[in-house]
């Protein structure tokens, strides 16, 4: 059976679905999703799957689904990683990003680093054509041509970059900034400016206190399995002319093999009607095997559908001549 799909035109032509990220709830999960430098962050090969369903209720819903795979080089100094995320809004859009990124570690002194990274992205955005607009009804049974008509593009290409730096004192503390779509590309399927891919920045901090003695004979520079941790981080980016301001407030605790933690979101743009988000996770890990749920629900918006899932599993192989692999910095 034919999908006939009902919407306003002007979302298409003016690039109001196009202009703003994906996000994910729990970025510092998502490897190296939070800031390119972060590649190689735990000094072992790193695979990940990472699904997010966004109001999955709702006619607008969004799925997310993304795979990274990372590792340091060249005695863990330089570090690479690729990834591939498949954004689809409402089942009308597919956005596809192909990434490569690259990040150096400086050594400070012991423990202290500074990591510099880089992204490079190519991107296909696809729009489903099997689609009929709210302005092309008369009356039951009759249609006017479609919108599509006016659409130049169906397909449309482009390749992106995005650059980040940290300061890491290991296994404590990490502070950085990313700055993304440095070029700011257009990813509509027009030429009209309000398709243009908003700059997207980013800062970040994350701690984490281990419960257990890092003392001892040699002392110990891995962190224990006993931990508590906090993060913090801010996010805007400009979309149809309007800039969006977010920021997010995590803490939780690992006591092996179980981790929890809340999360809250705070939207200070009130152009979107503010969407205040408290978020639960709870995850386990068992031999490099990470597996984690997530739950957002919107608090300012109620019985409307408006909550999201999230799955993330990474596993992680630490090289069998480097004992003191470094964790994955959580939320």
């Amino acid at each position: 059976m034919k999908r006939i799909l009902v919407i306003l035109a002007s979302l298409f032509l003016s690039g109001a679905a196009l202009a703003q990220d994906y996000t994910f709830t729990n970025n510092n999960v998502v490897p190296f999703g939070m800031n390119p430098s972060l590649v190689g962050n735990a000094n072992a090969m790193r695979f990940g799957l990472d699904y997010r369903m966004q109001w999955p209720t709702l006619c607008n819903k969004y799925n997310t689904l993304r795979i990274t795979y990372d590792q340091p080089i060249y005695k863990q100094m330089c570090n690479i990683g690729v990834s591939y995320t498949r954004d689809n809004e409402a089942g009308i859009i597919n956005h596809n990003e192909f990434a490569a990124t690259y990040s150096q570690n400086i050594r400070l002194q012991d423990e202290y680093f500074v990591r510099l990274g880089v992204t490079f992205s190519f991107f296909n955005n696809h729009l489903d054509t099997d689609l009929t607009f709210d302005d092309q009804y008369v009356r039951p049974g009759t249609l006017l041509p479609s919108s599509i008509d006016d659409v130049s593009e169906t397909n449309v290409n482009f390749v992106d970059f995005s650059f980040g730096a940290a300061f890491v004192m290991e296994n404590k503390l990490t502070v950085g900034a990313a700055l993304y779509h440095i070029g700011e590309p257009n990813n509509g399927f027009d030429d009209l400016e309000s398709s243009t891919l908003g700059r997207r920045f980013v800062v970040h901090a994350n701690y984490i206190q281990d419960m257990e003695s890092r003392a001892g004979l040699w002392g110990r520079r891995d962190l224990s399995s006993t931990y508590f941790f906090g993060s913090l981080n801010y996010q805007q980016q400009e979309a149809l002319g309007r800039t969006y301001h977010l920021g997010t407030i995590s803490a939780g605790a690992m006591t092996n093999p179980i981790l929890f933690g809340a999360s809250y979101k705070y939207d200070f743009a009130s152009a979107y009607g503010k969407l205040n988000i408290l978020s639960f996770m709870v995850g386990a890990n068992w031999k490099g095997l990470q597996a984690y749920y997530i739950f957002d629900l919107y608090t300012s918006k109620k019985n409307n559908g408006s909550w999201s899932h999230e799955f993330s599993i990474v596993y992680v192989l630490p090289p069998k001549h480097y004992k003191y692999s470094c964790p994955i910095i959580y939320w």
